[in-house]
């Protein structure tokens, strides 16, 4: 039975299903499937919202941060006992130079899996500039979304090489969720949170840092809040901004922050909302967003992740400027207009049916056979025999 490992500094929740199914699906092609991951990295960790596979599926195992950047994770057995590595493309970890030795060397078949180029705001021109040369020298790419396998095979990887997972996060799981509560649950709970059960509610929900522009999200409520009265903003999330917006808001009774949210109670929330509202990076809160078939409101930045390809202006969301008077502008626009907002509310619920969990389970399933077929690691796959699938790069 071929091996597979995936490395990972830490399981987020909302990676659980995605590893569950796709431990699954492999176990049906006769792959074994092992997820290695580690402790969070100190920062992230405040955000409470890593977890443990079940121990057929991944282990935790030692990880040893190094300037608060670098992670080393001695799985050395599991890597020589496995048929394909994959890894993340980023410089954090410190194994990849010698997986990518194996790898020339044909000791190894390795693969990428991620964004490709680092859009962060705080990212390090210098460490782009150095992992850059490495994105072709792997045997195949995972990547997250066509927008980067179009970057890849730009760079000089080879297109039959590359497969389009399409990531995406568990947004089946929010829709029932968010189904299952009656109207006049949702309802009661609105009144009870705002005082009126007609109240247009603007949704965040995600993490409390930098990236996300909370003050500017904060900043273009309070001018949405002077053309609308009836406006309320709530926020859901935990991170390092946390403070300072409880702080920012004291004395604000229409912003409600109400920590980290998760399941049913999270759903809740999407349910009585109007709009989601991403005033920083727009990342997997996007799928979320359409599985709530809410309009998604963001702003132009050049440092979003790759998800952003997925928000269409004037069919699933609206895209603003990156400054509170814009983004405050699109906001009321959207709210004041009923037409625009069932568009929307359509568009978005058209994005959610393709951007699913199912299909990028598919999708990764589908590249990991496609490379063990064409390095000749499983005698029962030829490559002729695993089609691509439609979101596959080609």
């Amino acid at each position: 039975m071929p091996k597979v490992v995936i490395i990972q500094t830490e399981v987020k929740h909302y990676r659980l299903p995605f590893f569950t199914g796709l431990y699954t699906a492999l176990q049906q092609d006769g792959i074994d499937l092992r997820v290695l991951y580690s402790n969070s990295h100190p920062v992230p960790s405040l955000r409470k919202d890593c977890f443990d596979l079940l121990p057929h599926i991944g282990r935790r195992v030692p990880g040893y941060w190094f300037l608060k950047r670098f992670i080393y994770q001695p799985i050395w057995k599991e890597i020589f006992q496995a048929d394909l590595v994959i890894t993340g493309s980023e410089l954090k970890y410190i194994i990849n130079p010698v997986l990518l030795l194996m790898s020339a060397l044909k000791l190894k078949r390795i693969a990428f899996w991620g964004l490709g180029p680092n859009r962060h705001p705080t990212r390090s021109a210098l460490a782009e500039f150095v992992k850059k040369p490495f994105f072709n020298r792997v045997d195949w790419w995972f990547a997250y979304t066509d927008s980067i396998a179009e970057y890849l095979c730009s760079e000089g990887m080879p297109r039959e090489r590359i497969t389009n997972v399409q990531n995406a996060t568990d947004s089946g799981e929010l829709k029932r969720l968010i189904e299952g509560i009656a109207d006049h649950e949702m309802r009661e709970a609105k009144i009870a949170l705002t005082g009126s059960a007609s109240t247009r509610i603007g949704l965040y929900c995600g993490m409390l840092q930098k990236i996300k522009a909370i003050p500017l999200l904060i900043q273009a409520a309070r001018l949405v809040k002077q053309k609308c009265p009836d406006f309320h903003l709530v926020i859901i999330g935990n991170g390092p901004e946390r403070q300072w917006l409880e702080e920012a808001i004291a004395g604000e009774l229409w912003i409600h922050y109400l920590g980290s949210k998760f399941g049913r109670e999270s759903a809740l929330y999407y349910k009585m909302a109007d709009v989601f509202m991403l005033a920083g990076t727009a990342g997997l809160a996007v799928v979320d967003s359409f599985a709530a078939g809410l309009p998604l409101l963001v702003t132009a930045l050049p440092t979003h992740p790759p998800e952003i390809s997925y928000v269409i202006d004037g069919k699933n969301g609206r895209v603003a400027s990156h400054d509170a008077v814009s983004f405050a502008s699109v906001i009321i626009e959207t709210l004041s207009d009923p037409g625009m907002m069932e568009r929307l509310r359509m568009g978005a619920n058209e994005s959610s049916a393709r951007y699913t969990i199912e299909a990028m389970i598919e999708n990764y399933r589908t590249g990991i056979k496609r490379c063990l077929a064409t390095y000749g690691y499983s005698p029962t796959l030829t490559i002729s025999e695993v089609p691509a699938p439609e979101t596959t790069f080609r």
